[in-house]
C-alpha cells in the first residue's frame, strides 16, 4: 500500500509542478498584451482570452497537488489545537465532502466535455480556441482529487484508528 500511495503522491507531485508553469506562460502572454496594447496601439485578440483559459484549467487541475500538501482551506485557529488523532478524525469527515464535490466535477464534467468536444464548440470571438480541452480538465481534476483524496483518507483513518502515521 506505501508504494501505490507513494506512486499517487509522485504523479500529483509532478503533475502539480508542471502544471504549475503554466502561470510563466500566462504572464509572458500577458505582458506581450499589455506592451502591444498601450506602447505599440496593437491590442491582440487572442491573448485574453487564451489566458483566461489556461487559468481556468490550473485552477481545476492544482487541486489534488493542494490536498497533497495540505493547502486546502481549514480554521487552523481550531484545527491546529486538537491531537494528530483527532485531526485525522476531522479529516475522514471533511474528506467526504472533498469526494462528493471531485466525483460531480467527474460526473457532471465528462457530459460538459465531451458535448464541448463533439461541437466543437468555440467563443464568440475574433479569436476562437477551442474550448474542449479546457472543459476536458474537469473532469481529469475530478479525478486527479479523487484518487489522492483516497490515498489521503487511507492515511488519515490509519492515524484516527492505530495513532500511528502511515507513510
Amino acid at each position: 500500500m506505501r508504494r501505490t500511495f507513494a506512486v499517487i503522491d509522485k504523479i500529483t507531485e509532478w503533475s502539480g509542478i508542471g502544471i504549475s508553469y503554466f502561470i510563466y506562460i500566462i504572464v509572458i502572454m500577458l505582458i506581450y498584451e499589455v506592451t502591444m496594447r498601450y506602447f505599440f496601439n496593437l491590442p491582440t485578440n487572442w491573448a485574453h482570452e487564451t489566458s483566461k483559459l489556461m487559468f481556468g484549467a490550473i485552477s481545476v487541475l492544482m487541486g489534488a497537488y493542494c490536498l497533497l500538501h495540505n493547502q486546502h482551506i481549514r480554521i487552523d485557529i481550531v484545527y491546529g489545537r486538537f491531537s494528530p488523532r483527532k485531526r485525522a478524525a476531522i479529516d475522514l469527515f471533511t474528506m467526504l465532502l472533498i469526494f462528493f464535490f471531485a466525483s460531480l466535477l467527474v460526473i457532471h464534467g465528462m457530459p460538459f466535455a465531451i458535448k464541448s468536444f463533439v461541437l466543437k464548440e468555440t467563443p464568440i470571438m475574433a479569436f476562437k480556441p477551442p474550448y474542449w480541452p479546457v472543459k476536458a480538465c474537469i473532469p481529469l481534476a475530478g479525478l486527479m482529487v479523487l484518487v489522492q483524496g483516497l490515498a489521503q483518507w487511507i492515511r488519515a483513518l490509519h492515524l484516527a484508528i492505530t495513532g500511528k502515521e502511515l507513510a
